[in-house]
């Protein structure tokens, strides 16, 4: 594994393209060690059911015990809709220490009773009651945190935005921070959207996304409770078997003219961010196409007026799930912190952002500390079909040069010819070789101009790393989509006149090291069917668009210290 030893930019200014002054910072300190709240030396599981607005919630909790009785301990909590899967699972590496390690079930799912609510106003009022009724038990020492992933994770930042007493901290891994974002992009449907090995679609290994809403209002939330010895259990299961918002849910969550209405701001959890005031770590992987990797920078922007926030992530190719590195470290360390009142430091051990880089050969080293000097390098394309630096064009490039392509909308981000041309239903504009190695950090924005007589078009841009020597393969570093109805806001869509398409766009952000000697691709396409629904257009089929060449069309990276651009490239 290479080392880059450059330092990070705090994501959210990287994310929005923002130059700061290069800061110098010591070396990360070491992380600490676990602590020892107080002797332990064995455990009971008891259950509870939690009297909320919406419901009663099921507990389950394993207490911390000496002598066999209970200890009054702060407690590890998590919410989750998947209790069919198991609860408290990893409590070994809490209970023993001290801790309480509590799993509650979501409303409307498993043991709980009232409706499922696809994230909306009852799973964070009822995350609010949970938490106050929690510390305000007597086996209770008063403080709770919240963690866990996907789902479980995106049900600590519910209960964050609503301030409950007692909530000291919260870990969300993974986790959903605007639930428009789950289901839609630029007003674009997801379908299968959990990466494997390059392969999208309905021939995946797995189909995460496009389950939900489907798979918890008509799956986890239709089981009846089965804590049937329960003494509320008759009680509960009546509150589930009633008609909920299961159809609203669903046309919501399948709409191929999705609005960001009051529907959406309900389940905007970033949103609600700046009144959160306990220190929160966000966590995720730049690899992560379930629950994209944007989701961590909207909630880390939004928590800028919070007292402690820390962004770890982890690198391009791991997927759905946590960090690797010292990061199940750093969290113990950081709930010990917070929740178990040890004094260890990790608010100043911990860097503010720490991220895992990758390139063509895998991940690389994790990198840390205050923010570089950041610059916008924008790369417009050429009559050859390439990408320079602004203002290092094509000599001679005609005004109005343009190139047709048709618009299939198949998939073609299973990585075909990526030399410069159109190819079938997609263009590739593909730069020169690097004179150096370089790094992106943020979201590239692409510039787009089609010469159309449609009113609006999908785009489904890519950015590729090529290796020329066919070394290693090529890897699509990060992918932008867009209904261009919304590209000037997700409220309500707006066609264009007909006389041309012309928009910009962001891809995902990502962490990426392009290496000398490899070229920088931008793929132009208006579909990609594998990872966004397809959106119908009255007319033909396949229409032919041209796409503007020069300045029209563009990619604009955030690249960390690049150096004189003018020599970037080579020729």
């Amino acid at each position: 594994m290479r080392t880059r030893p450059v330092l990070l930019a705090v994501a959210v200014l990287l994310a929005a393209g923002v130059t700061v002054p290069a800061t110098a910072a010591p070396a990360p300190a070491a992380i600490p060690d676990p602590a020892q709240l107080q002797e332990v030396d064995g455990s009971e599981t008891r259950s509870y059911s939690v009297p909320t607005r919406h419901g009663a919630l099921y507990l389950e909790v394993v207490h911390p015990t000496r002598g066999g009785e209970v200890l009054p301990a702060h407690g590890i909590l998590t919410l989750s809709p998947y209790s069919v899967l198991g609860r408290n699972g990893d409590a070994s590496s809490y209970v023993p220490r001290g801790y309480a390690r509590m799993y509650a079930d979501v409303v409307g799912t498993g043991n709980s009773g009232g409706c499922y609510d696809y994230g909306g106003t009852r799973e964070k009022e009822t995350a609010h009651d949970l938490v106050e009724w929690v510390v305000a038990q007597p086996w209770s020492r008063g403080r709770v945190g919240m963690t866990g992933g996907s789902y479980d994770g995106t049900t600590a930042t519910a209960a964050a935005v609503t301030k409950p007493k007692g909530l000291a901290t919260i870990v969300p891994e993974a986790a959903i921070s605007r639930w428009y974002d789950y289901a839609y992009t630029g007003g674009m449907r997801y379908t299968y959207t959990n990466e494997m090995l390059g392969n999208q679609g309905p021939g995946a290994t797995t189909d995460e996304g496009f389950d939900t809403p489907l798979a918890f209002d008509f799956g986890f939330a239709m089981p009846p409770p089965t804590d049937v010895e329960s003494a509320d259990w008759a009680d509960r299961v009546a509150s589930t078997v009633v008609p909920c918002d299961e159809l609203e849910h669903t046309e919501r969550g399948y709409d191929l003219t999705p609005d960001y209405d009051e529907f959406w701001v309900e389940r905007d959890y970033a949103r609600d961010a700046g009144r959160v005031d306990i220190p929160v770590m966000v966590v995720h992987n730049w690899g992560d196409w379930n629950v994209k990797q944007d989701t961590a920078f909207r909630l880390w922007n939004a928590l800028r007026k919070g007292p402690t926030r820390k962004l770890y992530m982890g690198d391009r190719f791991s997927g759905h799930g946590t960090p690797g590195g010292e990061y199940r470290e750093a969290k113990l360390a950081w709930l010990d912190r917070w929740v178990g009142g040890v004094r260890n430091g990790i608010e100043r051990s911990l860097p503010e952002v720490t991220s895992q880089t990758s390139d063509t050969s895998g991940a690389l080293d994790f990198l840390a500390g205050k923010a570089p000097r950041v610059s916008s390098i924008r790369l417009d394309s050429t009559s050859e079909l390439g990408l320079a630096p602004a203002g290092k064009g094509s000599p001679g490039i005609a005004a109005g040069a343009t190139v047709p392509f048709a618009a299939v909308g198949s998939e073609s981000l299973a990585m075909g010819e990526l030399s410069p041309g159109v190819h079938g239903d997609y263009a590739v504009l593909l730069s020169a070789p690097l004179t150096r190695d370089v790094r992106m950090f943020g979201s590239p924005q692409v510039r787009l101009s089609l010469g159309t007589d449609r009113t609006w078009t999908t785009l489904a841009p890519a950015v590729v790393d090529v290796d020329p020597s066919g070394s290693f393969p090529s890897v699509p570093v990060t992918r932008g989509w867009l209904d261009t109805r919304y590209a000037a806001g997700l409220t309500a869509p707006k066609a264009g006149d007909g006389k041309g398409i012309r928009t910009t766009m962001p891809a995902h952000p990502t962490d990426w090291t392009f290496r000398k000697g490899h070229r920088i691709a931008l793929l132009v396409q208006t579909g990609s069917s594998e990872w966004v629904l397809p959106k119908g257009y009255d007319g033909l089929p396949t229409p032919t668009y041209t796409l503007d060449l020069g300045p029209g069309t563009s990619l604009t990276l955030p690249l960390v210290a690049p150096g004189d651009v003018r020599t970037l490239f080579a020729g």
